[in-house]
């Protein structure tokens, strides 16, 4: 042994000298006293222990107490002993060294210990609870001697901490395959699991003989069973149920019953294990299936509300430390020359967005085609009114301020339109082979550098600007007349060029105003079937919340989606189709709400009747159905927000 200060090696090292765990308190001071004597020059920590070892040396078996290293009792002629439990958690791991070459040998337990043995140096916990805590969380030492509490009052089976569970598995794994290679066991338990099992017998007897005939016995038998958990649960209790009648154990049988406790219980943990694995790897299928659904970009907060078919929470099924990790390996990994599966972009205001990188140029030409719109509108609108205030923009004349006017418009009218037309990964995403089905077709760049808004809009300055002046009086295109008006009714230059509001800030602030003058009207009418209106349109806006992006309406959702599903070209037929889609929502609709309550009124709720109605054989032949889903959610959000008074 090197020399060392250290009590509680000085302790093992004199303990295993002597043979015992038991050492005299008086004994031990004067080993240690001789120790520092002869090995001071090397360790001048000792000096201490010179002169009065006792109370440096008291100080020091204090803090092994509290640490459940050592224990002090009254020994013989009421003298104090100190007990090193680190003895015989080393005595105790080479039993379960030699379990391993010879299984006949039983476990350690509580009658192995001497009798003047205090029962405190055992730590005492259930045995599945043990076993389940260490198989995931294992930290080998010398420090703990575990009692394992077994069922049925089985005697207890001691495991040192320095010896893995694993081993004691494997020992009692190795423990059934040796009785039942016994000719009287074999044929007696081959028997019995086959004819427990009528129709698959082959499967059972392979079992079996596969299990028997392993040479070895490792925890691989257990961790890596999928389809014979039944056979195993199956196996352990026949061996459980002609062991538990013996009325005389010996030595062996009751090795034998506490090998199958043993099993059983790690059996149990790694089906447990393989179920949660099943349902969290389903989720996380799930997961995937709705990040390719429209709207197609979600939020990190959004995400975490994702539920299943049934309207459970996925974040049930899988921890959020988990989803983490998916979105982490699925927006890093991806092969050489390729981009990852999942994309992430920013918003203006910072808000991170998740998107497949095989749903972006989807996305952007939906995007692109609402965005022509509201941008066409607003430029027009606010044109027409510069325009009727005798002014001249810049923009309206200049092509590259035109190009910015476009630009600052789409931020505002679709953020995230904006957000992807300059993130990182866009121009990537042209030479990226699995970049979806529109990669070959459509290229948002020339020489690298992104198209300009206005080919990107298809939109003309020049005929931008005729529509605007098209909305003015005629009397603005009288050379005298407008310049009379010019000079009596152009506004201050303080008045002109106002910020406009966008198209969603306008249906916003009248939301919110038809939001309070339902509440008013609810305590005015004091009506119960009215305030069951008033608490369903307003849930309806709380899930249109959910369902309508802030910078859109639910009028423009609604003719983007339409514009999904609906590709019929006749302007007859193709509204046909539309009405004919949305009276069947609209008596659907009509049909739920005689029996629905203003609370069950939620975007799950939602989703799920639109799943019940997107299943029915009409709707069945119409193609696109993600973005008819969609489209049905709204349509019943937009019902429900109009019921009548």
């Amino acid at each position: 042994m090197a020399t060392t200060a250290n009590i509680l090696v000085l302790l093992k090292f004199y303990s295993s000298r002597q043979k015992t765990a038991l050492i005299e308190y008086n004994e031990f001071c004067e080993y240690l006293k001789r120790y520092s004597e002869h090995h001071l020059e090397e360790q001048p920590a000792l000096v201490c222990y010179l002169e009065d070892p006792v109370p440096a040396l008291q100080a020091e078996l204090d803090k092994l107490i509290d640490a459940h290293q050592i224990l002090i009792i009254s020994g013989q002629n009421n003298k104090q002993a100190i007990v090193v439990i680190p003895y015989f958690i080393e005595k105790f791991a080479e039993r379960y060294r030699e379990i391993q070459t010879n299984p006949s040998l039983p476990f350690p337990a509580e009658g192995d210990l001497p009798r003047s043995t205090p029962k405190e140096i055992i730590t005492r916990e259930n045995a599945s609870d043990l076993i389940a805590r260490l198989i995931e969380h294992e930290e080998l030492n010398d420090k703990t001697l575990y009692g394992l509490v077994l069922p049925h009052d089985a005697p207890t089976i001691l495991l040192p901490s320095n010896i893995s569970v694993k081993t004691l598995i494997e020992d009692s794994i190795g423990k059934i395959q040796n009785m039942l290679r016994k000719d009287e066991h074999h044929d007696y338990f081959l028997k019995k699991v086959t004819i427990s099992n009528p129709g698959r017998e082959m499967i059972a007897k392979n079992f079996f003989n596969a299990f028997v005939d392993r040479e070895d016995h490792t925890m691989e038998t257990l961790s890596q069973t999928t389809d014979t958990f039944y056979l195993w649960n199956q196996l352990c209790f026949f061996i459980k149920q002609d062991y538990e009648k013996i009325k005389d154990f010996t030595q062996e049988d009751l090795s034998c019953l506490q090998a199958v406790y043993i099993t059983e219980i790690a059996a149990n943990f790694y089906k447990s294990k393989a179920q949660e694995n099943a349902r969290r790897d389903g989720a996380l299928k799930m997961l995937e299936t709705l990040l390719q659904k429209p709207p197609y970009y979600f939020t990190f907060d959004s995400i975490i509300k994702f539920t299943d078919n049934k309207g459970a929470p996925l974040l049930n099924q899988y921890s959020e430390d988990e989803l983490k990790d998916y979105l982490h390996k699925k927006s890093q990994e991806a092969k050489i020359h390729e981009l990852p599966e999942l994309l992430i972009f920013k918003t203006y205001d910072e808000q991170r967005y998740f998107i497949f990188k095989s749903k972006v140029l989807q996305l952007i030409l939906r995007l692109c085609t609402d965005a022509r719109l509201s941008v066409l509108e607003a430029i027009k609108n606010h044109w027409s009114e510069v325009l009727r205030s005798f002014d001249v923009l810049p923009e309206m004349k200049d092509q590259q301020a035109f190009e910015a006017r476009l630009e600052r418009e789409v931020r505002v009218q679709s953020p995230i339109l904006s957000a992807l037309l300059h993130s990182s990964f866009l121009p990537l995403l042209s030479y990226d082979a699995a970049g979806g089905d529109d990669a070959s077709r459509i290229s948002l760049f020339v020489n690298g550098e992104l198209l300009p808004y206005s080919e990107i809009l298809l939109m003309d300055r020049t005929k931008l600007l005729s529509d605007a002046k098209i909305l003015l009086p005629f009397w603005y295109s009288i050379p005298l007349f407008s310049w009379i008006a010019r000079m009596l009714l152009r506004p201050p230059k303080a008045k002109r060029n106002k910020k406009q509001k966008s198209k969603a800030e306008i249906y916003r602030e009248e939301e919110h105003a038809k939001s309070q003058e339902d509440a008013e009207t609810a305590v005015i009418a004091k009506n119960p079937t009215v305030s069951k209106k008033v608490a369903l349109r307003e849930a309806a806006r709380i899930a249109e919340q959910s369902l309508v992006p802030s910078s859109s309406t639910i009028n423009q959702e609604l003719d983007s989606y339409e514009r999904q599903w609906n590709k019929l070209l006749g302007k007859e037929t193709h509204n046909n189709l539309t009405e004919d889609v949305n009276s069947l929502i609209r008596d659907y609709v009509r049909k739920v709400l005689r029996t629905i309550k203003s609370d069950g009124f939620t975007p799950e709720r939602i989703a799920s009747l639109a799943e019940s109605l997107i299943k029915t054989p009409g709707l069945q032949k119409i193609g696109e159905h993600d973005a008819l889903f969609m489209y049905i959610q709204l349509y019943m959000v937009k019902l429900v927000k109009n019921i009548p008074m």
